[in-house]
């Protein structure tokens, strides 16, 4: 899947199949003409533009791509998840290699961005003192790649070997339309599970014969070797000095007593090189649940950002503001914000308001927001459009396990080809930038909004706070997205040179210079979240697939039918939404969207696993269903009414004033005092804001 090129004066673009040329970019917008016809300069909104369908940046990859592409719609492939870790770690050195050419190329063609980018990672390994890139050819280049193979996390390479790679990236990403990186899977696991002619091998557990362990795939004429072969691994596994002879004379024995033919010691020499080698480590020390992945390195944070989607800075925080349920009135309590801020111009990049405690899916939520364009005029009513987005080229995280965890490693590393880095343990004002700020969105926003209390409060204001609450989590979304795009980005900033004081400025700066970042197409923004989404094995069996007390399955998804194998397939899951899962197809690498039966799809959608659990509770404790039973549709809505039933019985309980504030809940009002209007703060911005959304929301004018 390809990104969309950064975009600067005199680039070319195609929009509705026509040719034009970028004249000036004043940010937000682009001014544009087109050469073989009136020549007219036309404005048009950056955002409105890469948003067009029918939008192409006219690079010389693109045209490449452009004379083999088809009219027949193509499938995004998701080749790399059907590869065990070990030839998908294979697949990634290959990758570490390529990088700097990559880099190399996009520099050439006059992307600042990629400039950074190298001088970030391989200026010190790859260049001279005093030298710089444009003093070196690519020859030059993949010269001293072949030299530095290992310290760039792969093994010796020729430049002719480099080449190749280089030639199978670029032939994967513009001629099928996705990551280069599937090109430069070895050529002899490509599609190997798609040759009529292989069987697939089982690896099963020596002691649980229900965990398959790895899965191979050989040419065998013959099928009846396919039980022998397993049947031999498995002993194979269980002895603690295991040499391959052992295996290849036992499989001699075996294939005597079936009347087979004995396999050749190469042959079975081959079936073991293809097993999953750190299976053997799992085994040896009875941990099934061990990682694969090595420990990050940690680095300190010396960075000094250079241009927007440089360095990403992540953390998170519990607000202290109580919210209801919006359907129910209920106290949830406090939200939990994931805020992501881009460095060098201080905009938020992501982020994400949930009560989701923090965890490596909610930092996920937050990432994706943070790669796809925001949509905050259509989605939130915002003045101003929220242009910060894209791929950074690294991650600033602390050390919480939500983020030193091999599945926020992987999602950024493997999936994003951006680097983690972490701060220091115990030293906080490393992560100064993203700390400051949310003590700004305390004092300068939240204070002025019902429901909020001081973290040092008393349990009394406490208690207070919780009974005039009156924000759900949606209206408190709204407002900060609000908050972000009209008030804080164009505010002044003391982070910030006192010639671009404010982020928005010094957003715009970069671009005039650089041009706009690159960016996710959005019509590729479904894929990028199906990758970047959590990944976990299960059973599907006649019912379908169980997962959280809800059943998945669909005609398209039968064929997965399996009552002999535990956990034959592949899942991803949103726990945003229970409505559906996805299957991966390991012969056409993609994934299937499955939904959810039981309960039925379009009575949960967009309901969260804590919402689902919590409504299971409910009819659980009432004897309405018992702990395996999936609660019906009936049963669903009959839970929600115990919950509000619950809580209308603590509201009674509560002040008069907050039992109002509830019924009148729809037509939200926040009182504040008027700004005054000759003093220009953040507050005062903050309050004319809320204002503006209380009238909104009431269909006053403004």
């Amino acid at each position: 899947m390809k990104l969309h090129n950064p975009l600067a004066i005199d680039d070319e673009f195609y929009l509705n199949g026509v040719k034009f040329f970028v004249h000036d970019i004043k940010p937000p917008s682009i001014f544009y003409y087109r050469e073989d016809g009136d020549k007219k300069i036309r404005e048009i909104s950056y955002i409105s533009l890469i948003e067009d369908p029918t939008f192409k940046i006219a690079d010389g990859a693109m045209q490449r791509s452009a004379k083999i592409q088809s009219n027949e719609e193509k499938k995004v492939s998701f080749m790399l998840d059907t590869l065990s870790p070990e030839r998908k770690k294979k697949t990634f050195e290959r990758l570490n290699l390529v990088k700097p050419l990559l880099l190399f190329d996009k520099i050439k063609q006059g992307d600042l961005y990629a400039l950074n980018s190298f001088n970030e990672h391989y200026k010190s390994l790859l260049l001279k003192d005093n030298e710089t890139i444009a003093d070196i050819t690519k020859k030059g280049l993949l010269e001293r790649i072949s030299g530095k193979s290992q310290e760039l996390g792969g093994k010796k390479r020729g430049t002719r070997q480099l080449e190749r790679y280089l030639k199978d990236y670029y032939d994967s990403e513009n001629n099928r339309g996705n990551f280069g990186v599937e090109g430069l899977i070895s050529k002899r696991y490509y599609n190997t599970h798609s040759r009529e002619d292989e069987k697939a091998i089982q690896i099963r557990h020596p002691k649980k014969d229900e965990i398959i362990l790895d899965t191979i795939y050989c040419r065998i004429d013959n099928e009846a070797y396919i039980s022998v072969i397993e049947h031999g691994i498995k002993r194979f596994l269980a002895k603690k000095r295991r040499k391959i002879s052992h295996l290849h004379s036992d499989l001699e024995i075996l294939c005597s007593a079936k009347s087979l033919e004995p396999l050749l010691y190469d042959t079975v020499y081959k079936m073991v090189q293809r097993i999953n080698s750190q299976i053997y480590d799992r085994l040896s020390k009875g941990n099934m649940e061990a990682e694969y992945h090595d420990p990050v390195t940690q680095r300190v944070s010396g960075y000094f950002a250079k241009s927007p989607l440089h360095v990403i800075e992540i953390d998170h925080a519990q607000l202290p503001i109580k919210l209801i349920d919006e359907t129910t009135g209920s106290d949830l309590g406090e939200p939990w914000l994931t805020l992501a801020i881009d460095v060098y111009t201080r905009m938020i990049w992501g982020f994400d308001l949930s009560f989701q405690s923090p965890s490596g899916h909610k930092v996920m939520c937050a990432v994706y927001n943070g790669l796809c364009l925001k949509r905050a005029k259509q989605n939130y009513g915002t003045i101003n459009d929220w242009e910060m987005h894209g791929i950074p080229t690294v991650f600033y995280m602390d050390n919480g396990t939500e983020f030193n965890n091999a599945y926020v490693k992987s999602m950024i590393e493997d999936e994003l080809h951006a680097e983690v880095r972490f701060r220091p343990i115990a030293t906080p004002r490393y992560g100064g930038i993203i700390e400051r700020y949310f003590r700004t969105i305390n004092d300068e926003f939240l204070e002025e909004l019902l429901g909020y209390y001081n973290k040092g409060s008393k349990a009394e204001d406490r208690q207070a706070a919780r009974k005039e609450a009156i924000l759900t989590l949606s209206d408190l979304t709204e407002l900060l997205v609000r908050y972000f795009v009209d008030v804080y980005h164009f505010d002044t900033h003391k982070g910030l040179p006192l010639d671009q004081d404010t982020p928005a400025v010094r957003f715009y700066e970069a671009v005039n210079i650089m041009g706009y970042p690159p960016s996710i197409p959005t019509d590729q923004e479904e894929s990028y979240l199906i990758k970047l989404l959590p990944v976990d094995m299960k059973s599907y069996d006649k019912d379908g697939i169980r997962e959280d007390n809800v059943r998945y399955a669909s005609p398209e998804t039968s064929r997965f039918i399996n009552t002999r194998l535990k956990k034959n397939v592949k899942i991803k899951y949103d726990v945003r939404d229970i409505s559906k899962i996805y299957i991966l197809d390991t012969t056409n690498q993609t994934y299937i969207e499955v939904p959810s039966i039981s309960p039925p799809a379009e009575q949960v959608q967009g309901m969260s696993r804590a919402l689902y659990r919590a409504i299971r509770k409910v009819l659980i404790d009432k004897g309405k269903i018992n702990k395996r039973q999936i609660p019906g549709s009936d049963q669903i809505v009959e839970g929600k009414k115990m919950i509000k039933e619950r809580f209308e019985t603590m509201v009674n309980k509560n002040a008069s004033m907050r039992k109002h504030i509830l019924n009148k809940v729809s037509n939200l009002s926040v009182t504040l005092p008027a700004p005054e209007p000759t003093v220009r703060s953040s507050t005062s911005q903050t309050q004319s804001l809320i204002e503006r959304y209380n009238n909104q929301r009431n269909g006053t004018e403004i």
